[in-house]
């Protein structure tokens, strides 16, 4: 941001607080585009997202005369919209008419809705650093991590490699992988 477009958002930030006409308008459709962003990121159904966006807005209003810096206006907004997000995740606790019979009828050994979705989450993640690697370490580490994964022997001749080159070529592509969690916050704590 330029020192114009903080000034602005200042100005925004300064007419909502004091509650000035139409203010709080301006100030959603400064961030929406942002807010809409992050929540969209956790790949919600659109109903569960249209309701995380709306209680982030009322949290961020709630909170809005504690703003000071607004530099800072745009990661306060997604932490608050992150936050919405996964309170939903946890709760588990969405109505849905007409769906209270089979909830009581849903086999114990099923995940809870919440795992459901956080496992989802944390999936897609995993695919997003795999599909960062470079294309060779890509392709051998999804090929041979799935349940028809070829022998080496197979593979080398597919691809035409030595054999010999396969295990650690591999296992140099994993600690990319892990390397690339790891950085981005999800070692394999995260995971459990």
């Amino acid at each position: 941001m330029t020192i114009d477009q903080y000034d602005g958002t200042r100005e925004i930030i300064s007419a909502a607080q004091s509650g000035a006409a139409g203010a709080a308008d301006r100030f959603v459709h400064e961030f929406e585009r942002l807010v809409w962003w992050t929540v969209r990121s956790f790949r919600l159904p659109e109903s569960d997202a249209e309701d995380v966006v709306q209680n982030t807005w009322l949290r961020a209003f709630e909170h809005l005369d504690e703003v000071r810096d607004p530099e800072r206006v745009s990661s306060w907004l997604v932490t608050i919209a992150r936050r919405e997000c996964l309170k939903l995740m946890r709760s588990g606790k969405r109505e849905v008419p007409g769906l209270e019979q089979q909830a009581e009828q849903r086999d114990e050994r099923s995940p809870h809705p919440e795992k459901a979705a956080v496992d989802a989450r944390m999936n897609d993640l995993l695919w997003q650093h795999v599909n960062s690697l470079p294309a060779p370490s890509r392709d051998l580490v999804v090929a041979l991590s799935s349940n028809d994964a070829p022998a080496y022997a197979d593979f080398a001749r597919w691809r035409g490699i030595p054999i010999g080159s396969i295990g650690p070529t591999r296992m140099r592509s994993l600690r990319k992988l892990r390397t690339s969690l790891e950085r981005a916050g999800l070692g394999a704590h995260a995971w459990h």
